[in-house]
């Protein structure tokens, strides 16, 4: 997995597959990981780039506080250093955060924008109780607490609870710290309020919900009647991670969604 340097932050990223670009972008304190269920299904047709966001994985941790807005210029300079016109994008949660903001600034780089569990504005009531309480307890207690309080675990799928993927799953989440986390929850609680701004996207999106997902699924029929061109799956029983919980099921509605917008 390279490395690139992009606005004095040195990325980690995996490159995987041949074929047209595909950019996955994973939520607030995870990584590549998020995505390890497709990945290999989506590398069979695509040149998969997934990135680890400054802060997470194994990119490097600069000073915070973070914005959205640097999540977006970094994956605009990321594939502006690979070389690469146009991509699509996939971006689940903080990652659908980010190209939202994307494909209102550069609608001209995408081909399709798929947006998984994701909300087009800061979180708010319950949601938003949710992140200030793990951000308290992280600065309390550390990282492993966090990790271990029903408050995060809630929403962990269930096959990350035991076993290796869920040794795999702790072991990459305690690479962050208190103080990325605080420099990551800064980008979810400053994210500007972009509904308004949804008619700028002008690539075909495809957004993707949990039936389960309560703060997010808030924003189904926002993106569905703001986004011009825009498909909408709600997938019944899943929660906040769909590519876990239903990888069959939510391949087959992306597989759909590539061929009704095929590129070329």
């Amino acid at each position: 997995m390279p490395d690139v340097t992009v606005n004095g932050v040195r990325l980690h990223y995996l490159d995987k597959g041949e074929g047209p670009a595909i950019v996955l972008v994973h939520g607030f304190q995870s990584s590549t990981f998020a995505f390890h269920p497709i990945i290999d299904r989506l590398a069979e047709s695509f040149r998969v780039l997934a990135l680890d966001l400054r802060g997470h994985g194994d990119s490097e941790r600069p000073a915070g506080p973070y914005r959205i807005q640097d999540f977006s210029d970094d994956v605009l300079a990321l594939i502006d250093a690979l070389g690469l016109k146009r991509v699509d994008y996939m971006g689940q949660s903080m990652g659908g955060r980010t190209g939202t903001l994307f494909g209102v600034e550069h609608g001209d780089r995408l081909n399709r924008l798929m947006l998984v569990s994701s909300s087009a504005g800061p979180p708010s009531g319950d949601y938003r109780m949710h992140f200030e309480g793990l951000l308290a307890q992280a600065g309390r207690e550390g990282m492993a607490a966090i990790f271990d309080s029903e408050n995060y675990q809630s929403r962990v799928p269930p096959q990350l609870r035991e076993g290796e993927l869920a040794r795999e799953l702790r072991e990459r989440f305690l690479k962050n710290t208190p103080k990325t986390y605080a420099a990551t929850a800064n980008a979810l609680f400053t994210m500007p309020d972009l509904v308004g701004r949804l008619g700028e996207i002008g690539a075909p999106t495809w957004v993707c919900h949990g039936g389960n997902d309560a703060g997010p699924l808030e924003f189904s029929d926002v993106y569905l009647e703001g986004v011009p061109t825009c498909r909408r799956v709600i997938i019944a029983g899943s929660g906040h991670h769909p590519i876990w919980d239903n990888t069959d099921r939510f391949m087959d509605e992306v597989g759909a969604f590539l061929a009704e917008f095929p590129v070329g």
